[in-house]
């Protein structure tokens, strides 16, 4: 029963994540861009307290990768705001990308 649970979040949440970073570089308009940019940077730290809160106290050094990966879509966050260029904000979409992908590695399959 409980890994039936898991299979469907693990399929919920990759479904999420797809959808989300498809849309993150599909998207023409600036303005639903710019939402769906910070919508899945949120999601890329959620994914990463997930991670990081479901592993044993002892378990630092799995713990800490857990929160640098969300460190990674804070990062993606700051180089948003402060770049006026596109390539600055490639640049910040990147780091998002990287941060919910590796964040549904990191829960689900290490």
């Amino acid at each position: 029963m409980a890994l039936g649970i898991l299979m469907i979040l693990f399929v919920t949440m990759s479904l999420i994540s797809a959808a989300g970073l498809s849309l993150l570089y599909l998207v023409k308009n600036p303005g639903v861009r710019k939402a769906v940019f910070y919508v899945m940077a949120a999601w890329g730290m959620l994914t990463a307290v997930i991670s990081a809160t479901s592993l044993p106290e002892n378990y630092l050094i799995e713990r800490l990768i857990a929160w640098m990966i969300g460190f990674i879509s804070v990062a993606g966050v700051i180089v948003y705001i402060r770049s006026a260029q596109e390539k600055g904000r490639l640049i910040a979409r990147l780091l998002v990308t990287a941060s919910v992908v590796l964040g549904i590695v990191n829960l689900f399959l290490l």
